[in-house]
């Protein structure tokens, strides 16, 4: 009986041994593992694009009360020159072939990133919000003193699907193309970066035939837009408003994930008049997949 004590007693002191030891080995390797884990990196970005769309865009809510006969609209829209000022009007017929004024609507003032949206409230609207022939022109500006600022940038044809004058109606669209010269612009950009020379390639169209434009590389975004990074070559035009375009820049240390985006005016040298500087197609720039 006593010897079947003892027996038991060294098994438990080894067991007990064994398992400190466990322990300490444990807690060494741990320390091991801690200094050899790889510590998860992002690859720098080599290669990116954009699409290049109509700017600038928005859209344009219009509601009527059948009965206080109040017209209410209110249009948004991004991608305008920042701090500009630009005149808008509801026209009869359509945006590729508009009429004359119906209404002249509250002009919209842009703010530093090019975002600008207003509300127009329009009294005595006896017979509401017509099905068809309504559109929505927002002009180049700053006013209409001149063929230039009277060029429409964007426009919206409204459609009324409940034009029963017995109750409230409402019709929404999206202000796009104007369908005039260098306003449906369309295209694709291309950027590599290698051994510090980012090439810039633009596939561009939808320009008026043998036009010449500034474009650039912008901080920001198409809808929030910033300063100036790089310039890019001026797109020339041909005679069907097409342009292959490659810049190339030295000395650039990255592709950021985002944060930049192309910009293309309608002038084609000093911007420093509104009518001039009007975007007239962005793309935001993002990393190849």
């Amino acid at each position: 009986m006593l010897k079947r004590y003892f027996v038991k007693q060294r098994c438990m002191k080894f067991a007990l041994l064994a398992g400190m030891t466990t322990l300490f080995l444990s807690g060494c390797d741990t320390g091991n593992s801690a200094n050899t884990t790889a510590t998860p990196t992002t690859a720098p970005v080599t290669a990116a694009n954009a699409v290049i769309k109509h700017a600038p865009s928005g859209t344009v809510t219009a509601t009527w009360d059948h009965t206080t006969h109040l017209l209410n609209v209110h249009a948004a829209l991004t991608g305008l020159a920042p701090s500009s000022s630009h005149p808008v009007a509801i026209l009869e017929g359509t945006c590729r072939k508009p009429g004359k004024t119906v209404y002249q609507l509250t002009t919209i003032k842009a703010q530093p990133i090019g975002f600008a949206d207003a509300v127009t409230k329009i009294k005595d609207v006896a017979d509401g919000i017509p099905a068809t022939g309504w559109s929505v022109t927002v002009f180049n500006g700053p006013d209409l003193s001149s063929a230039t600022q009277s060029e429409p940038i964007s426009c919206a044809d409204l459609v009324n699907a409940k034009s029963d004058k017995s109750v409230n109606q409402a019709a929404q669209a999206t202000l796009s193309d104007a369908f005039v010269p260098d306003q449906s612009v369309s295209g694709t950009v291309q950027l590599n970066l290698n051994n510090k020379q980012l090439t810039v390639v633009l596939n561009v169209k939808g320009l008026a035939p043998n036009s010449k434009h500034m474009a650039h590389i912008h901080t920001g975004s198409c809808a929030s837009q910033g300063a100036v990074v790089y310039p890019l070559k001026p797109l020339q035009a041909n005679a069907a408003g097409e342009v292959n375009s490659t810049t190339v820049i030295s000395n650039v240390s990255e592709i950021p994930p985002s944060g930049w985006y192309v910009n293309i005016h309608r002038g084609d040298d000093n911007l420093s008049a509104q009518s001039d500087f009007d975007p007239i197609g962005c793309g935001d720039i993002t990393p190849n997949r």
